[in-house]
C-alpha cells in the first residue's frame, strides 16, 4: 500500500467513531479529508502522542502528584498495609503512614526520568507501529509506548527511586517501622530494594494511566491545545 495512504491514516484514527470500524473505512476518511498532508498526519500523531507525555510527566512529578492523588497513589505491600490497619487504631500506624507517604514522594521524585525514553520511543515509531495505533482505540499511543518503553524505563527507574526512597527517608522509616512492629520476617533483604521492586511498577502504572487519559482528551477535542496542526488533522 502506499506510504501516503498509511500516513494519511494516523489522522483518521485521532478521529475513530463508530462509522470508522474498518480499515477500508479508515483507509476513505483518511484519504477524504481536505487540507491534511501526509506528513500534517504523521507529524500530529507524534504531537499527540508528544504533549499527552509531557503533560502525564509533569502532573505525578509534582508534589502530591501521586500521594495525593487516589487514583495512582501507591498503596503499600498488602502484608504490611494489613498491619497499618490494624495497628492505626492503636496509635502505633506512624512509622508505617510515614513509608507510606514517603515511598509516594519517591514516585514523585523519579518519574521526570521517563520524559526522554518516552520522547525516543515516539521519534522511533515506523508505519507498522502507525498502523496498529490507528487500528485500534483512544489509547492505542499510550499501548504502544508501554509496550515498547516498559523494559528499559524499569531498568533505568530502578537506580533513581532507590535513591529517591532513600534520600526521602522512606528506607529509615521502613527499617524504623520493621524494629517497632518486629517485621523482620515479613521484610526479606534491605528495605530499599525491598520497597524498589515493589514500588517501580506501580510508579510506572500510574504515569501510562495519565498518558492514556491526556492522549485520549487531546484526540477528543484537539482544539484545546492551540495547536493549528492538531486542529487541521484532528479537527
Amino acid at each position: 500500500m502506499d506510504r501516503r495512504i498509511f500516513l494519511a491514516l494516523l489522522g483518521a484514527g485521532a478521529a475513530w467513531d463508530a462509522q470508522a470500524t474498518d480499515l477500508k473505512s479508515l483507509i476513505d476518511k483518511a484519504t477524504s479529508r481536505k487540507g491534511a498532508s501526509s506528513n500534517d498526519a504523521d507529524g500530529a500523531l507524534r504531537e499527540t502522542l508528544t504533549d499527552g507525555t509531557l503533560s502525564a510527566v509533569t502532573r505525578v512529578s509534582k508534589v502530591d502528584g501521586y500521594w495525593g492523588d487516589s487514583v495512582i497513589r501507591i498503596p503499600l505491600p498488602k502484608t504490611l498495609a494489613r498491619i497499618q490497619a490494624i495497628a492505626r487504631p492503636l496509635g502505633m500506624s506512624g512509622a508505617l503512614d510515614d513509608v507510606h507517604l514517603r515511598m509516594n514522594r519517591a514516585a514523585e521524585a523519579a518519574a521526570p526520568l521517563a520524559r526522554d525514553l518516552f520522547l525516543d520511543a515516539i521519534r522511533g515509531m515506523t508505519i507498522k507501529d502507525a498502523i496498529g495505533i490507528v487500528r485500534g482505540g483512544p489509547t492505542s499511543g499510550t499501548e504502544y509506548l508501554q509496550r515498547t518503553t516498559t523494559p528499559r524505563l524499569t531498568s533505568a527507574f530502578t537506580p533513581p527511586m532507590e535513591d529517591a526512597l532513600q534520600s526521602t527517608g522512606c528506607v529509615q522509616s521502613l527499617d524504623a517501622a520493621v524494629k517497632r512492629n518486629k517485621l523482620s520476617g515479613i521484610v526479606h533483604g534491605d528495605a530499599r530494594t525491598y520497597l524498589s521492586k515493589y514500588a517501580v511498577g506501580l510508579a510506572l502504572n500510574g504515569l501510562f494511566h495519565y498518558i492514556g487519559v491526556e492522549e485520549t482528551a487531546i484526540r477528543r477535542d484537539p482544539g484545546k491545545t492551540g495547536s493549528n496542526l492538531l486542529r487541521r488533522v484532528f479537527g
